[in-house]
């Protein structure tokens, strides 16, 4: 692990106010089909009539929504840009936070996480680490060396690994990356 990311983590875990905090919203993300936003009524965001699915983790017992790719489904899906704030420190990673869980433990399942710099850039993500049948948070850190100064946009995107017998399931994603000194 990286002295940066362990500064991240380190800051973290202390609540100190020198890590900024940028939610993904998973109701405005968009379904990825060869290139382009999804040809559906839905204009390509999930809803209970696309893969992946946005549907109440429990309506009985639990509101929140949430993300299911259910079993061989493997689609892209697409966070809205975010601009880097002023604040970011560019010679700090950026790390990209899943709330992850799947429903069996009849594959091992991993979510790719696409990160792009700007315009014509390369993919600087990577892969999260199995994803468990407990919901959990997964890290991937974006390296200091692509993280460019702002002003500038980043766009993330998710893509999970085969899984023909479990469903997949995001509950929630956030960036959060070290505030200027």
């Amino acid at each position: 692990m990286s002295k940066q990311v362990q500064t991240i983590q380190q800051i973290t875990q202390y609540g100190n106010l020198k890590v900024g905090f940028i939610p993904l919203d998973i109701v405005n993300a968009v379904i990825i089909a060869a290139n382009v936003v999804q040809n559906t009524t839905e204009g390509g965001r999930p809803d209970g009539n696309t893969a992946p699915v946005l549907q109440r983790i429990n309506s009985a017992t639990d509101k929140a929504l949430r993300l299911t790719w259910v079993a061989t489904n493997v689609t892209e899906l697409q966070f809205p840009s975010v601009a880097l704030p002023p604040d970011l420190d560019d010679a700090a990673p950026i790390e990209v936070h899943l709330f992850c869980a799947k429903d069996a433990n009849a594959n091992t399942v991993t979510v790719a996480v696409g990160a792009f710099f700007g315009v014509g850039d390369t993919n600087a993500g990577g892969n999260t680490a199995t994803i468990a049948q407990a919901r959990a948070e997964y890290v991937v850190s974006l390296a200091a060396a692509d993280v460019p100064a702002p002003p500038e946009m980043l766009t993330v995107t998710l893509t999970p690994s085969a899984h023909a017998g479990d469903a997949l399931y995001i509950d929630g994603a956030w960036l959060e990356y070290v505030r200027k000194a």
